[in-house]
């Protein structure tokens, strides 16, 4: 994630230098009110660069998911970029605001403006003439925008609402492109930085159109029914089949959205090899709708599934250690199934870690594990301690040629991690997917 958030700094870093050249004399500047108008020039122009890289990461494009190397990634940086968009957005109200506040108490001198004079039928003009009102709806803009990033961070708010307050950001970010295309400081408009602007506000303003018209994802939305479900209620899972005829297949670990009527889509591990017409869920009763997900569908049922995503593909030639936490064994089925067909494959080594174990579960990863050829380990947490990489290392000795990967709790993954950086694991050799997209 690292290389992501640098791809971000070079970005604002790039849109910087160019705004600067649009502001020569701005270290000679002398007055505060000059530095003033300068800054709120720049944090809003930042602002906007990384709201449109929010809406953009959203779109779930190939390409975007290939640069971050899965979908689960892409959301990740989509948070954290609205987060500092919004951040950066409030000290741009700030600068705008409080010397405003400061001139009206007498604390500070009005600073003198020099109106460059247009034609009055020029587009110049008309520009000019819609800045009182692109500055208001701008400013309602941002207090609307900060207060349902904060609902979407931390409210406890079911998933279809979740949505719907982004549904409103697409629609609110609308109102910022115009605010910030509008108020490009008249000095600016020869230079690079308008255009930049300007593009911007286009890529943001076509980002937010598709997801306002549910286009997101369309092209990788697939009909299917219901062939099979499944429920151990042991373990508090439902295995769920379906038969997709147009399906173009997935590869082992990737997830995918399955929509049933009357609930919104929700992201689930593929855990059946990969089939032109066949995808398999293996979902945890986690909440309301995973909890009575087996009541809610019917062999025959219509769904809907768009995917596949993600990119925990197994892809290197190392030995490799799996550590499954809970329902996180389930990205690892379709692994399973694929190394039964394969003739050879690097030494494999999978730790499943699991305070309700399932004897039903356990026996169907000891026969697939059998039947790859990989050795199995169940850690059952009641009565034996959590899985530690000392103890990996007492099982398998020096890790410096093996890749680990994980899927369960992010508090698990965090304390693996902490400890492998203890250990001087090159970090790069470990891989986990971010399944919470909030």
């Amino acid at each position: 994630m690292n290389r992501l958030y640098r791809y971000i700094l070079f970005l604002v870093a790039v849109c910087s230098f160019i705004w600067l050249l649009a502001e020569p004399n701005l270290f000679s500047y002398s007055n505060f009110m000059q530095w003033r108008s300068a800054l709120i020039q720049m944090t809003g122009i930042i602002s906007l660069l990384l709201l449109t890289v929010t809406m953009l990461l959203a779109l779930r494009l190939p390409f975007i998911e290939k640069l971050t190397a899965g979908l689960d990634k892409s959301y990740r940086l989509h948070k954290w970029t609205a987060i500092y968009g919004v951040v950066i957005g409030a000290v741009h109200w700030l600068l705008a605001i409080v010397p405003k506040k400061l001139v009206e108490f007498g604390i500070l001198e009005r600073a003198g403006h020099n109106r460059p004079q247009f034609d009055a039928d020029s587009l110049q003009a008309m520009v000019m003439s819609l800045r009182g009102g692109a500055e208001s709806v701008g400013e309602l803009s941002l207090y609307l925008f900060m207060a349902l990033t904060l609902i979407a961070l931390f409210a406890p708010i079911k998933y279809k609402r979740f949505r719907i307050t982004h549904k409103l950001m697409a629609l609110i970010f609308v109102v910022i492109a115009y605010h910030s295309v509008v108020l490009i400081k008249p000095a600016y408009w020869d230079n690079l930085i308008t255009p930049v602007v300007v593009c911007l506000a286009i890529a943001g303003v076509f980002s937010a159109g598709m997801s306002l018209l549910g286009l997101i994802g369309k092209r990788r939305t697939f009909q299917g029914s219901v062939k099979s479900i499944e429920h151990d209620e042991l373990n508090q899972t439902t295995k769920v089949q379906i038969n997709l005829p147009r399906w173009q297949g997935h590869k082992a670990g990737q997830f995918a959205f399955l929509k049933v009527a009357g609930e919104e889509p929700h992201p689930f591990t593929i855990t059946s090899s990969s089939q032109a017409s066949l995808v398999e869920f293996t979902i945890k009763a986690l909440g309301d709708f995973t909890a009575t997900l087996h009541q809610q569908l019917n062999v025959g049922d219509a769904v809907e599934i768009e995917g596949p995503y993600g990119d925990f593909q197994f892809d290197d030639n190392k030995q490799q250690i799996w550590i499954a936490g809970g329902i996180g064994c389930a990205a690892f089925k379709a692994r399973l199934a694929e190394l039964k067909l394969s003739n050879t494959h690097a030494p494999v080594t999978f730790y499943y870690c699991t305070q309700a174990p399932s004897p039903t579960l356990i026996r169907e990863f000891e026969r697939a594990v059998t039947e790859a050829n990989i050795e199995f380990h169940v850690i059952d947490n009641r009565i034996m301690e959590f899985l530690s990489i000392s103890e990996i290392k007492k099982h398998k000795g020096n890790l410096d040629n093996t890749s680990i990967w994980f899927c369960g709790p992010t508090g698990f993954r965090d304390a693996l991690k902490n400890q492998l950086k203890g250990e001087r694991f090159n970090l790069a050799n470990f891989h986990s997917e971010l399944f919470n997209f909030r």
